[in-house]
Formats: structure tokens, C-alpha cells, sequence
């Protein structure tokens, strides 16, 4: 039993390794100078029909890299439009999401809840997760002050359903989608009224949901 758990944290670990290595080759053939939003909307057009199916791969693997996730999004409003560059984002953020959670299943949930057991803060998280999965996740992903990446890392600790987790991380991520891709959108004309319409969009994401749950708490 012990050798087959250590050829399994081996295999683990080396398709960990091979995903970096992978990530690693990618950024260097962009080149880390180039990791801005025009740069960015420039590599992927330059694969044609295939931009879209490159850009979702980009915003998969880039929680790996702890990449910031605006700078891609608003380089997807520039590319596609604000509505297929949400799409995009959607559906890329989602499997993202994903992999963070597949990632801290992967690594053995069981030993880092047995580890983290000791926090008293991570112990009621997963029990309330667990009895208000879909609406405690949703709430994290809408408020914009939970970090994404960790909170994605956490839900996998946790025993929320695979299914609640997918749900209401796809749908918590629309509101903000939409707003960086409009923003991204009218980057290229910061004086135009789609700009304007844009920054009103991105401070209604931001605040909306603290607003809420103060008044909900008052």
C-alpha cells in the first residue's frame, strides 16, 4: 500500500512537473515583455480561426502561473468584442477553475485538510460550504474582495459537490466578464462613450456586492 501511494504521489507529481514545463516553454515563446493586453490580443489573432481555442488554453493555465486575470480578459475585449471575448472568458476562466480544484484533489485532500485541520476559520469554511455549497461559492466569486485563484485552491480542500463549485463559479464570473471586456473593448478610443459606459460597468461589479451585504448585515 505504501509503494502504491508513492508511485501515485510520483505520478502526480511528475504530470504537475510536465504542465509547468509546458507553461514555462509558453512564456518564453511569447516573451514576458510582451504580456500586456494589446500584446496579448496580437499573439492570439496571429493564430487565425484558431485565436479563440489558444486564447481559452491561455486562460486555463493561468492560475498556474498566478497570471493577473485582468490583463488577459481585457485583451480578449480587444480581440473578439466584448460579447464572444465573455464568452471566452466564461468558458476559459471555468476550466481554469477547474484545474485549480482537480489540482488540490489531485495532491491529496485528505492530507492538507489534515494538516489545515488545525485552523479553526478553514474547518467552519468547510462546513458551511458543504451545507451552502452553490450559494457560499457564488458569493465568493461576486464579491470582488475573496481572491480567485486561493478561493478555487480552498473549494478543492473542501467537500463542496464538483457540481455547485462548476455552476456557481460560471455564473459568479459573468458580471465581471462582461464589465473588463467592455472595458478592453474601448481601450483602443478612452474617449469615446462605450469607454465611459465601461468604467461605470467595472465600479457597478466592484461595489454592488459589498453595498449588498452591508445593507443585508445592517
Amino acid at each position: 500500500m505504501i509503494i502504491t501511494n508513492g508511485k501515485k504521489s510520483a505520478a502526480r507529481a511528475g504530470v504537475l512537473l510536465v504542465m509547468l514545463l509546458v507553461i514555462l516553454l509558453l512564456v518564453h515563446f511569447i516573451g514576458v515583455s510582451r504580456l500586456t493586453p494589446e500584446s496579448i490580443r496580437n499573439v492570439i489573432l496571429s493564430f487565425g480561426w484558431w485565436g479563440p481555442a489558444v486564447y481559452i488554453f491561455m486562460y486555463t493555465i493561468r492560475p498556474l502561473l498566478l497570471f493577473p486575470a485582468i490583463i488577459l480578459t481585457l485583451a480578449g475585449g480587444l480581440a473578439f468584442g466584448p460579447w464572444w471575448g465573455t464568452a471566452y472568458v466564461i468558458i476559459g476562466g471555468l476550466l481554469g477553475a477547474c484545474l485549480c480544484f482537480a489540482i488540490a484533489r489531485l495532491l491529496g485532500q485528505e492530507k492538507m485538510k489534515k494538516y489545515l485541520g488545525k485552523f479553526s476559520h478553514i474547518e467552519a469554511f468547510d462546513d458551511h460550504i458543504v451545507e451552502h455549497g452553490f450559494r457560499t461559492m457564488l458569493i465568493m466569486r461576486l464579491v470582488p474582495i475573496f481572491p480567485y485563484d486561493p478561493v478555487s485552491y480552498l473549494a478543492g480542500l473542501s467537500n463542496i459537490r464538483f457540481r455547485d463549485y462548476a455552476a456557481a463559479t460560471a455564473l459568479g464570473m459573468v458580471p465581471g466578464a462582461f464589465a473588463y471586456n467592455v472595458l478592453g473593448y474601448s481601450l483602443t478610443d478612452m474617449l469615446s462613450p462605450t469607454f465611459l459606459l465601461a468604467i461605470a460597468l467595472v465600479m457597478f461589479v466592484m461595489f454592488t456586492p459589498l453595498v449588498y451585504h452591508f445593507v443585508k448585515h445592517k
